[in-house]
């Protein structure tokens, strides 16, 4: 609610004025999550109703559609980059990250 909403600012007001001068951005959150049961306590709370009118009707459950996903689109130089590094089958030669020790 809004009023929750000021009472928060009002405190957080309070600790800028007595943090001015300094970097104060993660003192301000830490100050905020330190302190959320003291924000929230005036705070109704909301139930959450479950919709039974949907599923009384008949409506059949629909899945929520799967998004394609895009693949990497690559120019014909990194292509060829990437085809120069690995072998026929796409995988790495052996050793490729190997550690040079003795140099």
């Amino acid at each position: 609610s809004s009023a929750i909403k000021q009472s928060i600012l009002d405190k957080l007001m309070v600790e800028v004025e007595a943090n001015l001068g300094t970097a104060m951005t993660y003192t301000l959150f830490e100050y905020a999550k330190d302190n959320k049961e003291v924000f929230m306590e005036n705070q109704p709370v909301n139930t959450v109703t479950s919709v039974s009118n949907s599923i009384s009707s008949g409506t059949p459950d629909v899945p929520p559609s799967k998004k394609k996903e895009k693949k990497e689109q690559l120019s014909k130089t990194q292509k060829r980059k990437l085809a120069d590094k690995t072998d026929n089958k796409g995988e790495l030669p052996r050793g490729w990250n190997w550690v040079d020790v003795i140099k």
